[in-house]
């Protein structure tokens, strides 16, 4: 099997709502799964420019970078289907294209190892009720709806790493 290595960005978002803080989290549509949000690195793209673009694509908010020091590494392994860029619609990047195959055919042929870079943001407009197609909802949750909610250790480590940031305070 062949691997593949991919770098993808994304943060822990928050609001300060009174004296309490509210993270964004996003339930994605294709494997309905509440997730922070994230994308691959592009070229040409800082891992800190790829979070704040995600976060606009996929949940409908803009946000700003807290800190340039990541507050999380996340590494993990998976396999996936990948399309030629022959193969690809011309509307579509190779990373959209990918996604929707990986979801209609299960992925199978090539092995990918991850490195996901969590950052700190502050949200500074939007609304996630104008989230992208990527997710099938999102909205804000309190730090224990949040945890609760979320379906991968790694990034319930980084909500944990940004709420002690935050506690600090």
């Amino acid at each position: 099997m062949d691997t593949r290595q991919e770098f993808s960005a994304g943060g822990v978002v928050y609001k300060k709502e009174g004296n309490s803080f509210l993270f964004l989290l996003g339930k994605h549509s294709g494997y309905h799964k509440w997730v922070l949000p994230k994308g691959l690195v592009e070229a040409g793209e800082s891992p800190e420019q790829t979070a704040v673009r995600e976060i606009k694509e996929e949940m409908g908010v803009e946000a700003t970078l807290i800190r340039l020091t990541p507050i999380h590494i996340e590494k993990y392994g998976y396999t996936a289907s990948y399309k030629k860029s022959s193969d690809l619609d011309t509307h579509a990047s190779e990373s959209t294209r990918r996604v929707k195959s990986y979801q209609e055919q299960g992925g199978q042929d090539i092995k990918v190892e991850k490195t996901v870079t969590f950052y700190l943001l502050e949200a500074t407009a939007g609304d996630p009720k104008d989230h992208g197609w990527e997710m099938e909802d999102a909205g804000w949750f309190s730090y224990e709806q949040a945890l609760e909610k979320m379906s991968f250790e790694g990034e319930r480590v980084a909500l944990q790493k940004a709420w002690e940031l935050l506690d600090a305070h």
